[in-house]
Order: C-alpha cells, then structure tokens, then sequence
C-alpha cells in the first residue's frame, strides 16, 4: 500500500469518527477525491470490519466501527 492510500484511509476513518453518518458526497467533498473512488474504499473498509453503512431514505450513511477502542 502506498502513502497516499494509507493517509486517504485514516483521514476517511477521523472523519467518520468526528462526524458519524456522512454520505459518500459529504465525506468526497472533505476529502477531496471523487465519489466513485471513494465509493470502492468504502465498500473495502466495511467488508473488512471498519466502517458499516446504513440506508437512510436514498441515501446511504457511513459509521466507523467501534473496533474495542
């Protein structure tokens, strides 16, 4: 894994651990990378166990897990 991976991951996990329940547009914008991009590091991270999401109406929210900390 590069740098620039792992710096995008722990500013991802931060921002989810400031402010739960953020969109992939909301946490995008923060971050400064597109969507789609995102969209995959997401999907990885909550098949790995450390963001979950939740369907919220349309959209879909994203929660850092709890993991023991």
């Amino acid at each position: 894994m590069s740098k620039n991976h792992d710096k995008l991951i722990i500013k991802l996990i931060e921002l989810l651990e400031r402010d739960p329940g953020q969109t992939v547009k909301q946490l995008a914008a923060q971050l400064n990378v597109n969507r789609t991009f995102l969209s995959g590091y997401l999907e990885a991270l909550e098949s790995q166990g450390y963001v979950r999401s939740k369907k919220i109406g349309p959209a879909k929210v994203y929660f850092k897990e709890n993991l023991g900390r």
